[in-house]
């Protein structure tokens, strides 16, 4: 498959290990380009006013940063405003990593290295894309179950009881993802469990996501 060209690449690079709340690095520091092996990595910003904003959650088998491979590539920002983005560990956390000079080398001798980076690209297109819709409805609550939701897809695994989110979601995590505060989030949550359409402990279970989506386009 394509997104394993990379995957082939960096597998044969040098293993980290990185530690809960460790930065792997930010948009200005060292020039590396990594793969998740094991664990969750978060993209955010910290804003003028201090809040964090979580822009995007990384898990296993997804490489990052694609905006410092598009500047070395193009030499153009996707981005040009004066924000620092850092990427830390959501939990211990094992990652390949690559110089961005070894990564363009091997782009240059292989093409298909262009469209392994395409397809990763399309990847955090969607992404983007669930983000705008979620902005678009009508109540926290909804956005929070239409979060919720998008994590099943990207980081769920099917069991007899339901769809287990894997990955490590605590309530200040989702504010930080949607922009709201923990307390929101709490009494979206609250609701959620009361209609039987979530069951948390240490992780999300979705009995039903049919009924989680229906609730959420409803």
């Amino acid at each position: 498959m394509l997104r394993y060209i990379l995957h082939d690449i960096l597998s044969r690079e040098k293993k980290y290990l990185r530690t809960k709340g460790q930065v792997i690095q930010t948009t200005d520091g060292q020039k590396k380009f990594h793969l998740i092996v094991k664990g969750y990595v978060k993209r955010y910003l910290i804003s003028n006013a201090g809040s964090l904003g979580v822009e995007v959650i990384y898990g296993p088998g997804d490489v990052f940063p694609l905006t410092l491979v598009y500047r070395e590539l193009f030499n153009k920002e996707i981005s040009s405003g004066p924000e620092v983005y850092y990427y830390e560990a959501m939990v211990d956390t094992e990652i390949h990593s690559i110089s961005i000079e070894s990564l363009l080398e091997h782009i240059k001798q292989d093409p298909m290295v262009y469209k392994s980076l395409f397809l990763e690209a399309g990847t955090r297109l969607h992404s983007t894309l669930q983000g705008l819709e979620n902005v678009t409805l009508k109540s926290s609550y909804m956005r929070v179950a239409h979060q919720i939701l998008f994590f099943a897809e990207r980081f769920g695994v099917k069991t007899e009881a339901g769809v287990k989110v894997q990955l490590p979601l605590t309530h200040q995590d989702l504010a930080d993802v949607l922009s709201v505060t923990r307390e929101t989030v709490s009494n979206s949550m609250g609701e959620l469990r009361k209609k039987g359409l979530i069951k948390t402990n240490r992780h999300i279970l979705i009995p039903s996501i049919k009924k989680l989506e229906d609730e959420v386009y409803s």
